[in-house]
């Protein structure tokens, strides 16, 4: 077991940081010390990662104005978008959300399409394409 001193002391002497950083030899790091160049994780952990931020994805989702119409699954393609992109590239996609506001799904998807993001995603936009068309 290890001690409530020790675990203190690591903390001072650290520091937290919750943003990757590069220490004073070059090696990125994150939290309180930890070497993300050698970091290995579970996929319990890197499930919990994605589903907190899909948590927080889909409130921004739901914070974008006019879209409160649109079925569940068309929710889950742009909280899938954002977590790709996040919410700052997915807003970028105004010519797509003004045409899911206007519910006019099937030009939607074409902009999905017409996106330099479909070229770097491929068949992933295809399919959130698809499913855009079909609700």
């Amino acid at each position: 077991m290890l001690s409530e001193e020790l675990l203190e002391s690591v903390m001072h002497h650290e520091g937290f940081r919750a943003n990757a950083y590069q220490d004073s030899e070059g090696i990125w790091t994150i939290g309180y010390g930890t070497n993300l160049q050698v970091l290995e994780i579970t996929k319990e952990l890197a499930s919990q990662w994605m589903l907190k931020k899909l948590e927080e994805n889909a409130a921004e989702v739901d914070a974008i104005e006019g879209i409160s119409h649109i079925s569940s699954a068309r929710r889950d393609i742009l909280i899938e978008m954002a977590y790709n992109l996040g919410i700052k590239g997915l807003r970028k996609f105004r010519n797509t959300l003004n045409f899911i506001r206007a519910s006019a799904y099937e030009k939607a998807a074409a902009e999905m399409l017409d996106s330099k993001w479909a070229t770097q995603v491929g068949i992933r936009a295809d399919h959130l394409a698809e499913r855009m068309r079909l609700g």
